[in-house]
């Protein structure tokens, strides 16, 4: 199975006859299996450029394939599940009704309707509200209604737009419990979200959206750092000495900072230093987290 592909894509929005350009020339892969953020300042594109890959709306130029075919192909439209940041429809409907509607149009055979419903409600913890109105539902419940009619054809191609607004706690958990399952099961998955703790948890890749371009495309692998800030005792060490047993970092007033990879390089580097007989009286670690990265970009 190929991935998502967008190349040069372009739209503009035209209001009163002004041109009001949008996307700028976007290029982007999902490989299968990948669980890819995008993030950017409010008026970015990213609802636009999720609306254009899922052809809700026509990009001006550029392209867009999915799986190797065009995304208005209609096998590939089976195959994709989309989370609007707000879900619209009948609230007169039960969640179990709206869902057995929505297995009837995505082509669930009949036979196979109730069994695929209920375990859907089971899994977005929704059993219990299954026969109540929508209008009863709260934010958080219309939203896991949501993910459970992307679901239902268990997609290849994912698209989660503010998936976790409105959730509670154990929402939030649960929605990330199943994008890592979709991931496994080789999903290809792109997630628009403002909550970059979750984009850190759950994605392999993150897409930095501004001024209708991805400026940044970062591996969260890499972008994982720890800094640790080491504050000696005055007077109880040798410059050289410590120099040599953190890898040729200098003290500096009194302090070593250097960067590690994981927790466990933590320990080594302070026990380290106070091998060569240093006093440490302080030790402070900081991540450099998405959040950093995000205050650069904007």
């Amino acid at each position: 199975m190929n991935g998502i592909r967008v190349e040069a894509l372009t739209k503009a929005y035209r209001p009163l006859g002004k041109v009001r350009p949008v996307l700028k020339g976007v290029d982007l892969t999902i490989a299968p299996g990948e669980v890819v953020g995008l993030i950017g300042p409010n008026g970015a594109g990213k609802t636009t450029l999720m609306s254009c890959i899922v052809g809700f709306l026509n990009a001006d130029t550029g392209s867009i394939t999915i799986d190797g075919r065009s995304n208005d192909d209609l096998d590939v439209r089976r195959r994709t599940g989309f989370v609007p940041e707000r879900m619209n429809f009948d609230r007169r409907a039960s969640g179990g009704a709206f869902l057995r509607y929505m297995a009837r149009l995505a082509g669930v055979p009949h036979d196979r309707v109730r069994a695929r419903v209920d375990e859907l409600l089971a899994r977005l913890a929704l059993t219990e509200a299954s026969d109540k109105r929508l209008s009863q539902y709260s934010r958080g419940m219309l939203q896991r209604i949501g993910m459970a009619q992307a679901l239902m054809l268990d997609p290849d191609f994912l698209f989660l737009d503010e998936p976790t607004s409105g959730l509670d706690p154990n929402g939030v958990f649960l929605v990330r419990d199943l994008i890592a399952e979709e991931k496994a099961r080789g999903a290809a998955v792109l997630l628009n979200s403002h909550q970059l703790a979750e984009i850190e948890k759950v994605c392999d890749r993150v897409l930095f959206l501004k001024d209708g371009v991805i400026a940044r495309d970062e591996a969260l692998r890499e972008v994982a750092k720890i800094t640790i800030t080491v504050t000696l005792l005055p007077g109880s060490y040798d410059v050289a000495t410590v120099t040599a047993a953190v890898g040729g970092v200098l003290p500096k007033n009194d302090t070593v900072t250097a960067n590690v990879a994981t927790e466990g390089e933590i320990a080594q580097l302070v026990s380290r230093i106070v091998g060569t007989g240093a006093g440490v009286i302080d030790v402070r670690r900081r991540t450099a987290d998405l959040e950093s990265i995000f205050r650069g970009e904007s």
